[in-house]
């Protein structure tokens, strides 16, 4: 995975972090982003715990399952949400703003992880299983 797909990756991580958080209009999402949030928390303390490949591997193809199921229901969220987008946080809802700490944590967790992930990036345990997480995260985009 590139720098540049990482980042994205994690921008629209962010966001529905953030939507999950939210009550009222956006409480029909709570509960599919409060799994993808939760999903994502593990995945990001299974790539701590690793000290070896096969862990790494490991924890990367758990999560790209979880992916595979959540990515599809992401995107037609996003879809139903259009105006959390916007990346100013000065026009979000309220209701979400209380959820960027925890946003912000995990998004910094994130990129520690990956750095570790780069460590085993010659395995070929480990490429597939990110090429498998990559196609399972490209289910999030919006079409």
């Amino acid at each position: 995975m590139t720098k540049k797909r990482f980042v994205g990756w994690v921008s629209l991580s962010v966001f529905f972090i953030m939507a999950a958080c939210g009550g009222g209009k956006y409480s029909d999402a709570i509960k599919l982003n409060t799994k993808f949030a939760d999903a994502m928390e593990e995945y990001i303390g299974n790539l701590e715990k690793a000290d070896n490949a096969g862990a790494v591997a490991g924890a990367i193809n758990d999560f790209a399952t979880q992916m595979e199921t959540l990515g599809p229901q992401m995107r037609k969220l996003s879809e139903k949400y259009p105006e959390l987008k916007n990346k100013d946080q000065d026009h979000y809802p309220e209701a979400l703003r209380e959820c960027q700490k925890r946003s912000e944590e995990l998004g910094l967790r994130m990129a520690g992880s990956f750095m570790k992930t780069m460590k085993y990036m010659n395995d070929s345990k480990v490429r597939a299983a990110q090429e498998r997480l990559q196609k399972a995260m490209g289910s999030m985009m919006p079409s």
